[in-house]
C-alpha cells in the first residue's frame, strides 16, 4: 500500500525537486496520492500541474489534487513536508535589507532578518499544527519552513503533532566529506554538534572509525582545498573549532565581512532569487515541458529532494536508515536542555527517531555559541507566540549578531512596522 503525501506551500519554485526524490524510490516507496496546497492559487496551479507532468513522464499516476483548502490537502494524509514562506519573498528582501541601515547583518534565516522571518512563520505554522491535529493526526510533519531550527522549537515544544525539521545543508556537507574521501555517501556518517545554521560536525564516521582527525590535517586541509574552495575560505574557523563549520557560521565568525559584503551588493539575495523565480514560473507554465531545468540549481536547496523523500522513505519502514535531523535534545548535548531543539545523528526507521549518542564533545568555543544562540531561538519562540516587544529585544540581545541594543532596538522597532500587516500579535 503506497503512501499518501501532502505538500504545504506546493507552490514553491523548489515543489518540483520532491518529485524526484519520489520518482527515485517508486519501487520502495509507492505513492497513492499526493495533495498539494498552498494559498496562491496562480502558482499552486503552474506548479503542481508541472510536477503531474513530471510524474506522469516517469511512470507515476498518483491521485494528485490541488486545493487552497488545508482541511482537503491534508485529510488522512501519511506525511505533511511544509515549505511555506511567511510574506513571500518581498518580506525576505525587506529582511535583508532593513538590517543594513543600522549596521546589522541582513539574512533570511540569521539574525534579525531570521527572527523576523520566524515571527512571521511561527503563527502560520500554529494554524497549520492544528489543522494536522485535526484532520491527519497520524501523520509526520517533515518542515523546511525556514528558519527550520526556531519553526522547529515551536512545533515539538508547543503544538502536540509528530514534528522534525529538516535542511539540506547536512546532506550537503556529506556529501562534500565523501568526495574528499572517495568514498559513497551512504559509507559516511556525520556527528554534528549543532543548531540548525549554527554549529559544525566534530566527527566523521567511516566503518567505526572517526576520520575528522585525519580530515583536519595541515596537509590534508591543503589538499582538499585545492579540490574545494570554501575550505579554504573556512579554514580559521576550522582550525579554531576543530571542526568542520556549518556554513552560518562564517556570520558569526566573518561579522563584519560578510555585513560589508551585503552592503556592497548590488542586489540581495532575496532579488537574486526574484528573477530566478520569475524565469522558473515561466518555464513550468510552459506545457510542452516536462523534465526539471538545469536552472533549478540557482534557487539554491542542493539534496533538498533527497534529504526530504529519503527521510520520508524511513519513517515510512521503507528504507530505514540515518539522517541529520532537527528533534530535541534528550540528552544528546549535554550542555543543553532536554527539550531544546538540536540538528544531531537519528537513527530512523517506521515511526520512530532514535537520537545516535555523540562521542566528540563540542569544543568550549562551539559550546558557548550555541548556549548563547539556542537560549535566542527559545526567547524568539516566545515573542512570536505572545507579541510580547521586551521579549523580542532579550532575544535578540542574547544572539551574538545582534547584542548591541544602538542597533538592534531601533531595527526592531522599523522591521516591526514594515512588516506590521503580518504581525497582529506585536499591534
Amino acid at each position: 500500500m503506497g503512501i499518501k503525501l501532502a505538500i504545504i506551500g506546493a507552490g514553491s519554485t523548489y515543489c518540483p525537486e520532491l518529485m524526484q526524490g519520489l520518482i527515485r524510490r517508486k519501487d520502495i516507496l509507492p505513492l497513492d496520492e499526493l495533495r498539494l496546497s498552498d494559498i496562491d492559487e496562480s502558482r499552486l496551479h503552474i506548479v503542481g500541474a508541472f510536477c503531474e507532468r513530471v510524474l506522469q513522464d516517469n511512470g507515476m499516476e498518483p491521485r494528485i489534487t490541488r486545493s487552497t483548502d488545508l482541511s482537503l490537502a491534508l485529510d488522512g494524509a501519511d506525511f505533511v513536508v511544509a515549505q511555506i514562506r511567511a510574506g513571500k519573498l518581498e518580506a525576505r528582501i525587506r529582511d535583508e535589507k532593513i538590517p543594513l541601515e543600522f549596521g546589522l547583518i541582513g539574512q533570511e534565516t540569521t539574525g534579525i532578518g531570521g527572527f523576523t522571518n520566524a515571527l512571521r512563520t511561527i503563527p502560520l505554522m500554529a494554524d497549520i499544527a492544528s489543522a494536522i491535529e485535526r484532520y491527519a493526526p497520524n501523520a509526520w510533519l517533515i518542515n523546511f519552513s525556514n528558519p527550520s531550527g526556531i519553526v522547529t522549537e515551536f512545533l515539538l515544544n508547543h503544538t502536540p503533532i509528530k514534528a522534525v525539521g529538516l535542511c539540506n545543508l547536512p546532506i550537503g556537507a556529506q556529501e562534500r566529506i565523501a568526495k574528499l574521501l572517495q568514498l559513497p555517501m551512504e559509507q559516511v556518517r556525520l556527528e554534528t554538534a549543532s543548531l540548525n545554521h549554527c554549529g559544525a560536525i566534530t566527527a566523521v564516521h567511516v566503518g567505526g572509525k572517526n576520520m575528522l582527525p585525519q580530515l583536519l590535517e595541515p596537509g590534508m586541509l591543503d589538499q582538499a582545498a585545492a579540490q574545494e574552495p570554501w575550505i579554504q575560505t573556512y579554514r580559521p574557523i576550522i582550525e579554531l573549532l576543530g571542526a568542520i563549520p556549518n556554513d552560518y557560521l562564517q556570520y558569526f565568525f566573518y561579522r563584519e565581512r560578510k555585513r560589508k559584503e551585503q552592503q556592497s551588493a548590488e542586489l540581495t539575495r532575496g532579488e537574486a532569487c526574484v528573477d530566478i523565480e520569475t524565469r522558473l514560473l515561466s518555464y513550468y507554465a510552459d506545457e510542452r515541458n516536462s523534465t526539471i531545468p538545469p536552472m533549478l540549481v540557482e534557487r539554491g536547496g542542493h539534496l533538498y529532494s533527497e534529504a526530504a523523500i529519503a527521510l520520508i522513505a524511513s519513517l515510512s519502514g521503507a528504507q530505514p536508515g540515518y539522517h541529520v535531523v532537527d528533534v530535541q535534545n534528550r540528552g544528546v548535548l549535554d550542555f543543553l536542555q532536554d527539550n531544546s531543539v538540536i540538528e544531531t545523528s537519528c537513527f530512523v526507521e517506521k515511526d520512530a527517531i532514535t537520537r545516535v549518542p555523540v562521542t566528540a564533545p563540542a569544543g568550549d568555543v562551539l559550546r558557548t555559541l550555541l548556549q548563547s544562540v539556542k537560549t535566542y531561538e527559545t526567547l524568539a519562540v516566545q515573542a512570536a507566540i505572545t507579541g510580547d516587544r521586551k521579549t523580542a529585544l532579550r532575544a535578540l540581545a542574547c544572539n551574538p549578531l545582534t547584542a548591541d541594543l544602538d542597533k538592534a532596538a531601533p531595527c526592531l522597532e522599523e522591521i516591526l512596522l514594515q512588516n506590521r500587516s503580518l504581525l497582529p500579535r506585536f499591534f
